[in-house]
Order: C-alpha cells, then structure tokens, then sequence
C-alpha cells in the first residue's frame, strides 16, 4: 500500500479575523492632535473677517472700570446695547491697555482652544467612555462653527458661558453641589441666557437641593444686584430689542414684529427652565444644554451663525453622552440645518425657506431631548431613586457597542 502523503494548506482568514488597516481619514480623527489642529485650520479661515463683535467686549470692559458718568454700576443702563454679563467684562479687562485688534486677537486664540479643550473634558464626565474615534468625529462637525464665534465674531461672553457651564456639569456628574451652583450662577453671570440652565442642579440629591439653589441665586445677585442698586434703570436693559431677521424661526413660526416683542426674553428664559426640569425628570440631565439653547434659538428674533456654535456643542453632549452613537448624527443635523445650509452660495435658499429649515431643526433637537424612547443604556428614573440620578453616564456598554 503506497504511503499517505499529508498535504498542508495554510489556514485561510475568514473576514472576521483578517486585520484591516483603518483609512487614513479615519486614522487622522483617531489622533489626540487632530482637533487642535481642525482648530487651527478653521480660526485660520476666519482671520480675513475676525473681531466683528469684539468692541462691545472692549467698551465694557473699559466703561465696567472707569470713573466717567454712564460707566462704572451704571454701565447697563445706560449702554443697554450691551448684552453681556459682569463676569465677561472682569475676565476682559485685563486686556484693557492693548490695542484692539490685539486684545481681540488674544481673546480669538483663547476661546478657539477652549473648543478641543471642551472636547477632552468630555471624556472625564464620571464613567462616561468617549472613543478617539467619537471625539473626532465630534470636533470635525463642532470646530468649523466653533471659528465662528472664536475669531469671527469673538463672542467672549458666549464661549465664557459655555465653558463654565461644561464645568458645572462636572461638578454636577461627581455630586458636588456647591462648586456646581457657583459654576452655573457664574455662567450666567457672563451671559443672561445661561440663566436657564438652573434645573441642572436638580440632578444632585434631592437633600442638597435648597443649599445648591440658595447658593446659586446669591452668586447671581452678586453679579448683577449691585447694578441695579446703583441705577433702576439697569432693570430696563432687559428690554433691549434687536431686529426679527426675515430668516428667523421666531417670524417662521408667524411672529412678524419688527423686533424682539416684550415678551419674548421673558418666554426664552421661563420656558428653556421649564423645559429644563422636564428633561431632568425624566433622567436626560444630559440633554438641558441642548434643549436650552433649542428653545432661546427657537424663539429669537436674531439667526446669528455664532449661536450655532453653543447648541453644537450641546448636540454633541447628546449625541456621546445621552444618545452615544457612534456618529454625532444630531450635531451633524444641526450643522446642516442652521449654518451649512446658509453658506452654499447661489444655492442658498430663500429667507423664508431659511427661516423655515432653522425652526424645523430645532423643533427636531427638542424632539430627539425630550420625545417618546431611551437609549438602551438608560435604566431607571432618577426621580424615584436619587443615587440613580446619574445613570445617563453609567457604562452599560463598550466602546464597540455604541449605537450606529
């Protein structure tokens, strides 16, 4: 009998097992530099038509510390033009001796990095897990709007609110309630608007409730009682009106004054808490940024691109922290509807198809926050077991199983 010859074949990788090398887009997003640098490109972009809002930050900062009638606690009544908190102007009046377009450069540089830098704190919320994948994704979507506000306008009150808001929610998610209240009343003392993000503080223990609270109104009236004290008028600021734009969602939704009716920044405000605490209880504490700042877009008469920049960063809050998909589909739809879809040129649609799109959008973030469903991650209501208050970020999945 002729002998058996045992032939070997080498063994065949099946597709689930061949290691496939990442494309080098997707390797350029993996890279811890890469919003830095997404950064840098768009402020880049920008410098041709940078500094457009700085002189109001300027002139604040130069009347909050002169002795000269009008200026000093009496600045907001008689400048009522300017919209800005206490706080911004303290935190811009170190820049008071240079020139403006170097001051205003200064400012540009800082809040550009502060956009990466809110990125990465993201991924430090208490056992929340943000991919490098996740993250760049995230800052490929926010940073071109983000240059918007940094070097465009130079919104040193808005990127000031944010950042200190991003900080309360830190200080919110490790359930230390007085750093949280001093965090929140100081974004608010930066920029009225920030008022509205209160209901964050009912996240914490229902027991630290009342100090949290009593601690954030006193470190608002602190900022802002002195003004009023020192001139009555300061409380008429509030009624300061700007143009209802042909392209708002206020006039889409049929409100055609020619400027922002008196009751409009009381609603803004009254209804983003309201909308606010419903979002907290029913445990989405990670979603009162977006459903904020959807409800003061919704209704303002302006469509500025820089407010674009701080639902954004919102969305992108929801999209890894609340929803944790893998994509930042949210964020993506935001972009689209409220600021790409204004910069394509001849193919820009109408003032009233923009207005329509802009309410559309945002009537779809307050959707997606606050509508029917959960993700698969949420497990219990917060309301009914307070030690559960913060099951938006507990790990119930790895990275790789992230929604798509």
């Amino acid at each position: 009998m002729p002998p058996v010859t045992t032939i070997q074949r080498p063994p065949t990788l099946t597709p689930q097992v061949e290691h496939r090398q990442p494309h080098f887009l997707l390797t350029l997003l993996d890279s811890a530099w890469f919003p830095w640098v997404w950064m840098a490109l768009w402020a880049a972009a920008q410098v041709g038509h940078a500094l457009v809002s700085w002189h109001f930050i300027a002139t604040g900062a130069a009347l909050l510390g002169s002795d000269d009638t009008g200026a000093g606690l009496h600045l907001y009544a008689t400048h009522p033009q300017l919209q800005i908190g206490p706080l911004t102007f303290l935190a811009a009046a170190p820049l008071n001796g240079l020139p403006a377009w170097l001051s205003g450069s200064v400012a540009a540089v800082v809040i550009a990095a502060t956009a990466p830098a809110m990125l990465l704190s993201l991924s430090h919320l208490p056992h929340l897990t943000v991919t490098s994948r996740q993250r760049g994704l995230a800052a490929a979507v926010l940073l071109p709007v983000w240059a918007e506000l940094a070097v465009h306008y130079t919104h040193l009150d808005d990127a000031l609110a944010l950042v200190l808001l991003i900080a309360g929610m830190h200080a919110v998610a490790r359930c230390r309630p007085i750093p949280a209240a001093l965090l929140l009343a100081a974004s608010a003392d930066a920029k009225p608007w920030a008022l509205a993000f209160v209901p964050l503080l009912l996240v914490l223990p229902r027991d630290r409730w009342h100090r949290a609270v009593l601690v954030w109104l006193v470190a608002v009236a602190a900022a802002w009682l002195p003004f009023v004290l020192a001139d009555s008028l300061t409380l008429h600021a509030g009624g300061f009106s700007i143009p209802n734009v042909a392209s708002s969602s206020l006039r889409a939704m049929g409100v055609t004054a020619a400027s922002t009716p008196s009751w409009d920044r009381p609603v803004q405000l009254l209804l983003g808490i309201a909308l606010g605490a419903v979002a907290v209880h029913r445990g989405r504490w990670l979603v009162v940024p977006a459903v904020v700042l959807a409800t003061r877009m919704l209704l303002d008469p302006g469509a500025y691109p820089y407010y674009t920049a701080g639902l954004v960063l919102a969305t992108v809050i929801v999209d890894l922290g609340w929803l944790r998909t893998r994509w930042p589909w949210v964020s993506m739809g935001v972009v689209l509807g409220l600021y790409a879809v204004r910069n394509i040129g001849p193919f820009t649609p109408t003032n009233e198809i923009l207005g329509w799109l802009r309410a559309a959008t945002l009537l779809g973030v307050l959707a997606v926050a606050l509508g029917p469903g959960l993700p698969a991650h949420r497990v219990r209501d917060s309301r009914r077991n307070p030690s559960a208050a913060y099951s938006d970020i507990l790990p119930s999945e790895s990275p790789d199983s992230v929604i798509t």
